[in-house]
């Protein structure tokens, strides 16, 4: 196609609305009684600071600093409520919403490494929370932790986070046992780096180990920050090769990103038919991010719907329920 032929992002953000519109109401209609989505990203935090007391001191490597401008999308968030999801209320907005079950997920900000309230709380509720803890992926103690954990807690991921550059927490020779012990236990690797802006030679990275570790699932928060361009460019065509392609990298995609999204004017439900059609819905899955980002969740919940308005129902079933379950599952380690 020639460039006068190609459309112009107007032209493709009406047609996006548009058919989204059209959409809408059998997207609806597919939420049938026995469809119980998955929230795949939930942080769990606790009312009881004397039992679950606060980290202290940097907990978020790769963050901005206080005072920094806001990041992207966050400007949609001022005024919004900032849940504080303790393990009873989030069982209440689950049952209000049609959420089965989540992946509680520890938050670093909130408690470092204390991974006790999200054990504690899937151990009381372990057919509603499936546990992804955080640890450091180069603490030479972290593999027997694993191993412990996936013994005594069936926990369902590890989290491990870090700056986009360097990316030692993610690639060093430390960090590789940690990768060869999530593979030897068939656990998932569930991987965030930061600031939230796309980085092409963190992504690089992430597609090098996956490679390293066919076996193991592993999962990229947040799309991986792509760039805000709307389909048919959209932000995975600024992707290294493989990114999109390897068959064991999955993707999580949060209210964050819904809010960067509609901040840039970009229809979400177009991003997401772009995203599905390009890497697949059995390898994306949606988290609300409950803990960190702003808002209700029913206002979360009602987003992550919307933005799939332009799927078909089998596709949002997968997005909404099926491939965060899938890949969030109790570890089995391999014989």
């Amino acid at each position: 196609m020639t460039k006068s032929q190609s459309p112009d992002r107007r032209e493709v953000l009406s047609a996006g609305l548009a058919l989204a519109a059209a959409t809408a109401t059998s997207a609806q209609a597919a939420d049938s009684n026995d469809f119980k989505m998955f929230d795949g990203h939930m942080h769990l935090i606790s009312d009881d600071e004397k039992m679950y007391p606060k980290a202290t001191g940097p907990s978020s490597p790769g963050a901005d600093p206080p005072g920094s401008p806001p990041g992207p999308g966050q400007s949609l968030q001022v005024g919004k409520p900032l849940m504080k999801p303790d393990a009873g209320r989030a069982l209440a907005w689950m049952d209000e919403q049609g959420v089965g079950q989540i992946a509680a997920v520890q938050r670093r900000g909130s408690y470092g490494f204390d991974n006790r309230y999200i054990l504690d709380s899937a151990a009381a509720h372990p057919t509603r929370f499936r546990p992804v803890v955080v640890l450091d992926g180069e603490d030479p103690k972290t593999p027997a932790q694993l191993r412990d954990w996936v013994q005594a807690h069936h926990i369902c991921g590890l989290r491990i986070t870090g700056p986009a550059v360097p990316h030692e927490w993610l690639d060093s020779d430390q960090a590789m046992k940690t990768w060869a012990e999530a593979d030897r236990l068939g656990l998932t690797m569930n991987v965030l780096y930061a600031p939230q802006r796309f980085n092409a030679e963190c992504l690089r990275a992430i597609v090098a180990v996956a490679r390293k570790f066919p076996r193991v699932k592993l999962v990229v928060d947040h799309f991986g920050w792509p760039t805000l361009e709307a389909p048919p460019i959209s932000g995975f065509a600024h992707a290294p090769e493989g990114y999109t392609s390897q068959p064991n990298i999955y993707f999580k995609y949060s209210t964050t990103n819904l809010y960067i999204l509609e901040e840039a004017k970009i229809p979400t439900a177009v991003f997401m038919r772009d995203a599905v059609n390009r890497i697949g819905a059995h390898r994306i899955f949606w988290g609300s991010d409950v803990g960190s980002a702003g808002g209700t969740y029913a206002e979360m919940v009602r987003m992550a719907k919307d933005s799939t308005a332009q799927l078909t129902e089998a596709e949002r079933r997968q997005v909404l329920g099926d491939t965060g379950r899938n890949v969030f599952s109790p570890a089995v380690p391999r014989a």
